[in-house]
């Protein structure tokens, strides 16, 4: 096919892939909010204050009978349109494309999911719904195999843009993440399908940073902070890599069975740490703010990444982007506790956001994508810009250095 005919149509194609991105992202995340107040009956807080207000009763039932109705779907689900098809197959091979029906619904269920507390990100759901249309539409519009594979990594990256309201973030984890490309003829459709999905979602996202935090400078403290940091954390991305991935769902009847048992099991734990439901983004808030105990910090610290992992290992599936930052905020918010100790002059939410930002390196071994999504979920300013490239770069040389002795290397998309 000619390729100035060709070009204009993936341009033109990239516009609507947004559009449908940002529609997408915009009814998964109204999907999700109608799961959490029904599971835990708020209308005007947060989720975490959602759950801490419920009482433990009710975070046991929730997640046992939200564990029984996805645990069902995935098995119907299997049994109709047989295994899941990721973003990362249907990059490889665009000629098999991605079903949309079944897609959407496998996102359905993953935020549904994640509303009744699952330890997973819901940016897993948007992503693959992006890709999938953006798929077919690639197809409809008989582009070629090279448009479609730069069309569904777009369709992936605009629906995570629109989730966060994260546009760059989201260009960026086309171009890294998915395409493992820098060439420029990716930038500009993963541009316009980005930006086009985070406004077209802004109505149901809203805008602005995730998080709150507060204004920082870069002081002596903080860059000798974050110089130890970075290693520090590249082992609990490790980790945290080994805990989550890869893992085998389990199949037939046991599949609804083991998900309501994990779930269950987890509202149990819920009981005393109501912190550990969902994405994370309760704790990493609550690792921002400053205000927690250090215990409490710490034992969430280590039971985060291991209920994701439980999560996953269960047969539930979602994102794992935030539950990594979450581990990281966590990590920052109890090593920044002891070194203010030993070197007072930089504040704790600083090495907060560098641990957030490193941890998300490690996992994803993707640092371009770590440092642009924390900076953007958190509106961080040029003040802690430095500590963080040098945190991130540590962490990125320490999984390196893991991998060569057989680690794996991080979460594909």
């Amino acid at each position: 096919m000619d390729a100035d005919r060709t070009g204009p149509r993936l341009l033109a194609v990239s516009v609507l892939v947004g559009l449908a991105a940002g529609l997408g992202g915009a009814v998964l995340v109204l999907v999700l909010h109608g799961v959490q107040q029904l599971a835990y009956g708020y209308r005007t807080d947060t989720f975490l204050a959602g759950v801490e207000q419920a009482g433990a009763a009710r975070r046991v039932l929730a997640l046992t009978v939200g564990g029984a109705v996805v645990g069902t779907g995935w098995w119907v689900l299997a049994r109709w349109a047989g295994a899941r098809t990721t973003v990362t197959h249907a990059v490889a091979d665009p000629a098999g494309g991605m079903p949309v029906r079944a897609t959407t619904v496998d996102a359905v269920l993953q935020v549904a999911a994640v509303g009744v507390g699952a330890s997973l990100g819901r940016e897993g759901a948007p992503r693959q719904v992006g890709a999938a249309v953006a798929g077919w539409m690639a197809r409809r519009a008989g582009l070629g195999l090279d448009a479609q594979r730069t069309l569904l990594a777009c369709g992936a990256g605009a629906g995570l843009a629109a989730v966060y309201d994260v546009p760059l973030a989201g260009v960026v984890f086309t171009l890294e993440v998915v395409l493992a490309s820098a060439r420029v003829r990716h930038l500009l459709p993963a541009a316009l399908s980005a930006g086009v999905a985070t406004v077209v979602a802004w109505p149901a996202v809203g805008r602005g940073p995730v998080y709150s935090v507060t204004a920082m400078t870069t002081t002596p403290s903080l860059l000798v902070g974050a110089l130890l940091l970075g290693p520090l954390a590249g082992v609990v991305g490790v980790v945290f890599v080994r805990l989550t991935g890869p893992v085998r769902r389990p199949g037939g009847w046991r599949l609804p069975v083991v998900v309501t048992a994990v779930l269950a099991a987890l509202g149990g734990v819920a009981v005393v740490f109501p912190q550990l439901l969902g994405n994370g983004r309760g704790a990493a808030q609550l690792a921002l703010d400053g205000t927690s105990p250090l215990p409490l910090l710490a034992v969430l610290l280590v039971l985060k990444p291991l209920v994701t992992a439980a999560c996953l290992r269960g047969g539930v599936v979602g994102g794992l982007l935030t539950p990594a930052l979450a581990t990281g905020a966590l990590l920052g918010a109890v090593a920044g506790r002891g070194w203010s100790v030993l070197w007072a002059g930089s504040s704790t939410g600083a090495l907060v956001v560098v641990g957030a930002a490193a941890v998300l390196t490690a996992t994803t071994a993707a640092p371009v994508t770590a440092v642009v999504l924390t900076l953007e979920l958190t509106g961080s300013g040029p003040g802690v810009w430095l500590p963080v490239l040098l945190a991130v770069a540590g962490a990125d040389l320490t999984r390196r250095a893991v991998r060569r002795r057989g680690s794996p290397d991080g979460h594909p998309a």
